[in-house]
């Protein structure tokens, strides 16, 4: 019997932990799973893997570090994978995020609350996200985070994935904003985390058509409104309790089906995109829940621009390169 094998970065808490949980319980048909836990954070890591062994006690849970804002950990990780899964890799979940937040933002919460309530829940609004943050390796932290650190991942790991092999960027409901193409890594914007999430979008589909003719798809899934650590380092647990029945509140007496909010929920998404038959790179594979919270997929148009898809391809692939090339130069 085959044992497919999943990586799932960012899988010590959260969505990741659920899609890690979700892969073990469904597997494939007549198939067995493998999960590589691949997180920055390893003693979160140990308790995520014993957490998973404990109600799959057959199950094979692998843990690698990986800090996807160093290059260097991007590199050691890829080489760990490539040396734990000898048979290649079937499944890659780019889920690992990060969102630098500064404090609540009293105006905007005012304002949201008073002009656009539901869209304003829908939304980080609330949150002031820090500004000229960068990592040692001279990138924009958000975007390194939550974009390029995957996509070095990917480069290193494409030669192990196997033909028929799913790569499954999680994404959000990021808009334009203030994206701006002399500051694509948004390091001086306010909204680096919607940045970034706006490029996943952009590049899965000129990515998927890189990779087709290797046998691997790329698709793009949204977790939805999930309550997760995010708001933890605000220090208010008050006001993470008032979001969650906020959130509960929208979803049960207005309806809103994108108020996914327990992690396991906002998993369904991801995973259907990475098992089901056929997928399509032009597609957002949504996390959706009824009234009573019954989880569901709902697949909508991936809103994208080739031009601007194109554009931040070739300024991945130019600082794949430049790393490649201080890399030689140390050897």
């Amino acid at each position: 019997m085959h044992s497919r094998v999943a990586v799932v970065t960012g899988a010590n808490g959260g969505v990741g932990l659920a899609i890690a949980r979700r892969l073990l319980s469904q597997g494939a048909p007549g198939k067995d799973m493998k999960v590589v836990l691949a997180c920055r954070n390893q003693s979160k890591a140990m308790a995520a893997r014993a957490e998973l062994l404990a109600e799959h006690p057959q199950a094979t849970v692998d843990l690698v570090e990986l800090d996807t804002s160093s290059v260097a950990s991007v590199e050691r990780a890829a080489a760990a994978i490539q040396s734990l899964c000898p048979a290649g890799i079937d499944l890659l979940f780019c889920n690992a995020g990060a969102m630098a937040i500064a404090s609540l933002d009293v105006v905007s919460i005012v304002r949201g609350l008073l002009l656009h309530p539901v869209a304003f829940f829908e939304s980080s609004e609330a949150l002031r996200q820090k500004r000229g943050l960068v990592t040692a390796d001279g990138l924009g932290e958000v975007f390194q985070t939550n974009v390029f650190g995957h996509y070095l991942l990917i480069t290193r790991l494409q030669a192990i994935m196997s033909a028929g092999a799913r790569i499954v960027w999680t994404g959000s409901a990021a808009s334009r904003l203030d994206f701006k193409r002399s500051d694509y890594q948004h390091v001086w914007g306010g909204k680096a985390y919607e940045s970034s999430k706006y490029i996943v979008d952009q590049i899965v589909e000129p990515l998927d058509k890189r990779l087709q003719p290797l046998g691997i798809r790329c698709v793009v899934a949204e977790p939805g409104n999930v309550c997760t650590n995010f708001l933890a380092g605000l220090g208010l647990p008050l006001f993470e309790y008032l979001v969650v029945a906020v959130f509960y509140f929208i979803r049960v007496v207005l309806g809103l089906a994108r108020f996914t909010i327990t992690a396991d929920a906002g998993a369904v998404g991801p995973c259907y995109a990475a098992l089901a038959d056929n997928v399509d790179s032009r597609i957002k594979y949504h996390s959706h829940s009824t009234r009573a919270g019954q989880a569901y997929v709902e697949e909508l148009p991936l809103e994208s621009c080739k031009d601007t898809g194109s554009f931040l391809i070739a300024r991945l692939d130019g600082l794949v390169k430049r790393f490649d090339s201080k890399k030689q130069q140390q050897s």
